[in-house]
Formats: C-alpha cells, sequence, structure tokens
C-alpha cells in the first residue's frame, strides 16, 4: 500500500489553464442549447442520430488516407475518455502551440476536420452554457469514427452506440477525464514519471469473495514514480451525488479486495483508494462516515478535494487526508 504521507512544505497550485474545479461539471449550471456552432451541419443531438449514417469501408479508406497522425490522436483519445470538451482536448493534445489560446485554435481547427469528415460530433449540452464559448463543446466520436479506427487496430472494444446521455453521467465523465489530464499536466510541470494511467474498464479489477466472482470498478488507477518513490492510485471522482451509505458499500468492496491479496501478489503494494470530492463540507463529511466504519481497519482511503490533488501526488499529502 502506497504509505508516503509527509508534512511537505511545497504545496504550489498547478498552473492548468480552462477548467479548473469540479464546480464547472455541477449539473445546475450546464443546460441544453442548439449546438449552432457546430461544425456538424444541422448540430443534431445524438438521440435524435440513434440509426448511424452507413459509410462504406472504401469510404473510410479514402477519409483514412486524408488524416495526419495529431487528427488520430485525437480521434483515439475522444474516443478513449467517451466524451471530451473542446478546452480539454487542447489541454491534452495541443501543448505544444505558443500559448493555450493558440492550442484552443488549433484544436477547433482539427475538430471542424473531423466533424465534417463524420468521424467527430458534439452534443447539444454545454458545460456552463453558450457564454462559456467554443471551449465548452462536449465531442464524442461517431459510429464512422469507431470503425475507422478499427481499421488501424487501435479500437480495442465492441464499438458503443451513443445516445443523449443524462446531465450526471456527463457531468462525472467529464471530471473523472479532468482529473485525468490534471494528473498529466501536473507531471508534466513537475517532471514526474506518470508510469501508467488506465481509465474504465481497464482500471477494473476482478476478485472472489465466498466463491462469488466480484468487480471492484474504480474511476481511474494511476502510478506515478520519482527516483526515491513509487506511488499508485484507485481514483473515485465523486460529485456530491451519492450518500454516505452508497460511499461506504463502495469502501467495502475495496477491503475485500485488499483482503483477497490479489493487487499486492501482482506488483508488492496496495494502491491508496482517493476520494476526490468537490467541498471541504463533502470532504470532512466522507472522513468522518469512513473512519467510523473502518475503525482499526487498515487506512486504505484519503479523501481530498478537487484543489489537494497535486499537494497529494508531489508530497503524498497529510495524514489528516487519510481514513
Amino acid at each position: 500500500m502506497t504509505n508516503r504521507l509527509t508534512n511537505g512544505e511545497r504545496k504550489t497550485q498547478a498552473e492548468t489553464p480552462g477548467i479548473q474545479g469540479f464546480a464547472q461539471f455541477n449539473v445546475r449550471d450546464s443546460f441544453s442549447v442548439p449546438a449552432t456552432d457546430s461544425a456538424v451541419a444541422g448540430g443534431t443531438p445524438i438521440a435524435d442520430s440513434q440509426t448511424p449514417r452507413r459509410v462504406s469501408k472504401r469510404h473510410l479508406l479514402e477519409i483514412d488516407r486524408r488524416l495526419g497522425e495529431r487528427d488520430r490522436q485525437l480521434l483515439v483519445a475522444v474516443q478513449k475518455y467517451r466524451y471530451l470538451m473542446t478546452g480539454q482536448i487542447q489541454r491534452l493534445l495541443f501543448t505544444d502551440a505558443a500559448n493555450s489560446s493558440a492550442g484552443l485554435r488549433a484544436a477547433n481547427r482539427n475538430l471542424k476536420k473531423l466533424s465534417e469528415l463524420g468521424l467527430l460530433d458534439s452534443l447539444s449540452r454545454r458545460i456552463g452554457g453558450v457564454r462559456a464559448g467554443s471551449g465548452s463543446l462536449i465531442w464524442h466520436i461517431t459510429h464512422a469514427g469507431e470503425r475507422l479506427l478499427r481499421l488501424n487496430e487501435q479500437r480495442p472494444y465492441p464499438i458503443r452506440r451513443h445516445f443523449e446521455v443524462s446531465p450526471y453521467f456527463l457531468a462525472h465523465t467529464l471530471a473523472v477525464a479532468e482529473t485525468a489530464i490534471r494528473l498529466m499536466e501536473i507531471c508534466w510541470k513537475y517532471e514526474l514519471q506518470l508510469t501508467d494511467i488506465q481509465l474504465e474498464p481497464v482500471c477494473w479489477r476482478t476478485y472472489s469473495n465466498a466463491g462469488v466472482s466480484l468487480s471492484l470498478k474504480p474511476d481511474l488507477y494511476a502510478a506515478t514514480a520519482t527516483a526515491e518513490y513509487e506511488d499508485r492510485f484507485f481514483i473515485e471522482v465523486d460529485l456530491d451525488t451519492e450518500s454516505p451509505a452508497k460511499i461506504i458499500e463502495k469502501c467495502q468492496k475495496y477491503h475485500a479486495y485488499y483482503r483477497s491479496g490479489l493487487e499486492q501478489e501482482e506488483s508488492g503494494m496496495f494502491p491508496l483508494t482517493v476520494w476526490i470530492v468537490p467541498s471541504t463540507a463533502r470532504k470532512e463529511r466522507l472522513k468522518r462516515y469512513i473512519r467510523e466504519a473502518f475503525d482499526k481497519q487498515a487506512k486504505l482511503f484519503a479523501v481530498i478535494t478537487d484543489e489537494e490533488l497535486e499537494h497529494l501526488i508531489l508530497e503524498g499529502g497529510d495524514r489528516e487526508m487519510l481514513c
């Protein structure tokens, strides 16, 4: 189990442009509007386009020859994260631009190209509403995009069918993507090694309890390394929508998986399970419930706000986070 908790003095906040904080994904601040500035003709919502537009394999091969390496990276990224905002795509793939504004313009150009080719589409819903600008558009891969990635064997899972998603599912998916991107940014900024990062379903673990096969389903798995330490984390992104009873139920699954010894046998340590929450009040509440439920048991969990992620990765956090 990761156990590098110190009271380090360095707590510099990450200089991450664009989206900062889970408050950005509060569903009360997001609403549906016609995607009139979408590059897709008509801006048709997913719910109205459940039947994929048929594209022949020959036409897909012709499209494939028109794509550059950045186009392919963008397709793979959107497929991998399910949904990404334009601003997130810029921070993930267009960091070589002169500044964030230039990177956003470059991202918009590539997105427009892939949208016109029918490989990507944007949702009618925005985060933050129309006034949030083009960076708030939310993108997903189309059926044709999925098939094109399959041509290049970059698509390891069955093709998904996309529907207009619930505000909560969308907010949670974007918050998980945001956490993964922030992890990358922290490691880039401080020259740490991000040795592994796994999204669902790759990060899921299978174990048995009383002869019954069960699955542990974290939102993310990440591993970082320095010359002195290696840290591993299961990450749960919480938007203050689940009851404490549901959180405790999920924590019990982590304890059962810990007792199975499978993770320790394979990697030599058990990852710290990090609950990332949107507010200090939520953090204190979950810590209290978890500590009461698992008194005198192994401290497998840390509860932090999204602002404390950098401190956890750089310094190991502090012992007040543990529960």
